[in-house]
């Protein structure tokens, strides 16, 4: 009990700052997912005494799990550094048991409310920034609808076809209107993007996990393609912004997206606490 309790707390306080650090600064420093890991990893050693060593190998399979995980999201360049880190955590944190139970799967539960509160929360920032900026959003995503004009026409005239099949087969009537959503969507979403995610920046404010969207051309030459940036990388970077080749770079910049594992793992505390709630 003692156990649960330190790492409920612990982790609800890392990420409770990291939170904050990614809303206020964009960045999440290196410190506080190394110390969920250590933290995480140490308290199951210290426990092992009392509760057996299965509780580090658990937490270690876990740690494991979530850098394959991470890694995938990372170099998919779905995610940031930060974010990669705090789901390895997050492993050590939940673990995974070898004995096949329900405990064995709440690391992919966790991971399941991260995904989908994930959505739901980038979808809410999106909004907010499109209300926020209303006039340079509405004027990009009426000129990204006339780009997409041929797409947009042929789902509207595959909608118009569906909902006139629909009135003898009613189930048909919710699925019809789905491709045209989905458009809309999609537009929403490459709006976003392209309005309010990519800026040029200071070589001089890289830091690492920043994702690259355009080649670096120094003199004609292509220096580097877009990629999420190493360690490696930013010293090259900034070895040629201090030799006067490069000034900025552009990169996507994405939301601050940290808040979602804390809201996440509320919700699976929820879950884990009173599942007997949720599964007869």
């Amino acid at each position: 009990m003692i156990f649960e309790i330190l790492l409920i707390v612990t982790t609800l306080t890392i990420l409770s700052i990291s939170s904050y650090t990614d809303l206020k600064t964009r960045e999440v420093p290196d410190i506080l997912s190394y110390s969920l890991i250590f933290i995480a990893l140490g308290l199951r050693v210290l426990f092992s005494f009392v509760l057996g060593k299965e509780i580090i190998i658990s937490g270690l399979l876990g740690l494991f799990v979530g850098f394959l995980i991470a890694a995938a999201f990372y170099y998919t360049h779905q995610w940031g550094g930060a974010d990669s880190k705090l789901l390895m955590g997050m492993g050590a944190v939940i673990g995974i048991p070898l004995a096949l139970n329900l405990q064995t799967l709440y690391f992919f539960i966790f991971l399941l409310a991260l995904l989908f509160i994930g959505a739901f929360y980038g979808l809410i920032w999106m909004a907010y920034l499109a209300i926020k900026n209303k006039e340079k959003f509405w004027k990009k995503y009426k000129s990204n609808v006339h780009e997409y004009g041929r797409m947009h026409l042929a789902l509207w005239i595959a909608t118009i076809l569906f909902i006139a099949i629909s009135f003898k087969l009613r189930f048909l009537l919710i699925i019809s209107i789905f491709p045209i959503l989905l458009f809309y969507v999609f537009v929403f979403v490459t709006t976003i993007e392209q309005s309010f995610f990519t800026k040029w920046i200071s070589v001089k404010k890289l830091t690492e996990g920043d994702w690259l969207i355009g080649d670096v051309i120094v003199h004609g030459k292509t220096i580097m393609e877009k990629k999420t940036i190493e360690l490696e990388d930013l010293e090259q970077l900034r070895k040629l912004y201090n030799q006067g080749k490069l000034k900025t770079v552009k990169i996507r910049e994405g939301i601050p997206f940290v808040p979602s594992f804390l809201l996440a793992y509320i919700v699976f505390l929820v879950f884990i606490h009173f599942r007997n709630l949720f599964i007869p």
